[in-house]
């Protein structure tokens, strides 16, 4: 019989009503959709499984609508065609989604938030929240979006530890560490650890990228674990660190500034910051495959200690040689989030980059750098040459 978690359809519901039917079950207790079964209209039980014609690609149809037509995305399960009984040429589908820990789930296009209930009838029905039962599913989603501050937090705390380390005089005195690069990727709603804590280190080691003649992270750095995390310290140097969470948070942090031969000009090798840039932006992709991970992104950005340090750009016809460009004035650090997806990052890094270096060229008025497509590629292929990989032929945007 129908109930809180099960929904029988005789015929194939339309966009819209299987988002209200699988919404509600994500919003509420979770539940199945059987989509060939037929019901007493009375009361919700099962009269029999007619079955309905085999649906062409029907299983990624749905997967399509739950990611696209709700908000945040639902993760749900279909099933392939299962033979109706009695009947060859009719098939049956099951439909399955869990309770969701980032409810609400909003269908777009105002089309507002459906939970279960049976308060009108002695079935159950798809129903618009109230505002009760909305501010219940926004507190439960509160813990979600708190467990990703936090981590984010933590990580950025640890590469602090890790530098101070780095830069204490003999008489235990701090020195400057100068500008340094935050990069953090991790799932928008971290509901659910994505692996146990001892598969991290050799999900790092699976995720090895080459890198300018050696292996990122380095091969000789050490690997340390902390709760939750495994963490790679001296990544690309003694002034890095790069950290995977088991909620699928990814954290690169490094020094971005120095001495660069032959001028010994001091400032950020703009070519060194985009190759790095993209360097996290890959392997994060990687790792999240290597987790499982699919779905949406937070990608936070943060560059701090800015103020009056030069940018160094490369001189055309003269290679090795380097002269000053611009420098934040005013800031002295840049701060900003940008949301995406997993499938973003595989299909189309270099555009993920792009989106990352207009805001920073534009934060550090440096807006001739980026105000073209042409000149936000040109930048990119700089940082696959400054990465030592081959040039594409076509940018992965």
């Amino acid at each position: 019989m129908e109930n809180s978690r099960l929904e029988f359809k005789s015929e194939v519901p339309d966009k819209d009503e299987t988002l209200k039917k699988l919404s509600s079950f994500g919003n509420t207790f979770g539940g199945f959709m059987i989509v060939g079964a037929k019901a007493n209209s009375a009361d919700g039980r099962i009269e029999g499984l007619p079955g309905v014609d085999e649906q062409s690609g029907y299983k990624q149809k749905i997967v399509d609508w739950c990611f696209n037509g709700v908000s945040p995305p639902l993760i749900v399960e279909v099933s392939d065609p299962i033979s109706a009984p009695g009947n060859s040429k009719k098939v049956c589908y099951v439909v399955h989604t869990a309770e969701s820990d980032v409810a609400p789930h909003f269908l777009n296009g105002r089309k507002g938030i459906w939970v279960r209930t049976d308060e009108f009838s002695a079935r159950f029905e798809a129903r618009l929240a109230n505002e009760n039962e909305i501010r219940h599913l926004l507190d439960r989603r509160k813990v979600i979006r708190e467990r990703r501050q936090n981590v984010m937090d933590r990580s950025i705390k640890r590469f602090g530890t890790h530098l101070a380390s780095k830069h204490t005089n003999r008489d235990g005195a701090a020195t400057p560490v100068g500008p340094r690069l935050e990069l953090s990727i991790i799932p928008r709603f971290p509901a659910r650890p994505l692996c146990e804590q001892e598969a991290l280190r050799s999900l790092i080691n699976q995720g090895r990228f080459n890198w300018r003649g050696t292996i990122f992270p380095l091969e000789g750095s050490t690997t340390i674990s902390q709760h939750e995390s495994a963490i790679v310290l001296t990544a690309a140097g003694d002034d890095s660190i790069f950290e995977v969470n088991l909620w699928g948070l990814l954290f690169y942090g490094m020094t971005i500034a120095d001495n660069f031969n032959p001028q010994q000009l001091y400032g950020i090798h703009t070519y060194a910051f985009v190759g790095h840039t993209l360097l996290f932006i890959r392997l994060a992709a990687k790792m999240l495959r290597l987790l499982g991970y699919s779905g949406p992104i937070q990608i936070q950005v943060g560059l701090h200690d800015m103020r009056g340090v030069p940018w160094l750009y490369g001189v055309r016809g003269l290679p090795g040689v380097l002269t000053e460009t611009k420098r934040s004035v005013l800031d002295n650090e840049i701060e900003f989030g940008l949301s995406g997806s997993s499938d973003a990052l595989n299909q189309g890094p270099d555009g993920v980059l792009m989106d990352i270096l207009k805001i920073v060229f534009f934060s550090i008025n440096w807006s001739g750098a980026v105000d073209t497509p042409e000149k936000l590629a040109d930048l990119v292929y700089w940082g696959y040459q400054y990465n030592q990989w081959p040039k594409p032929d076509k940018l992965l945007i």
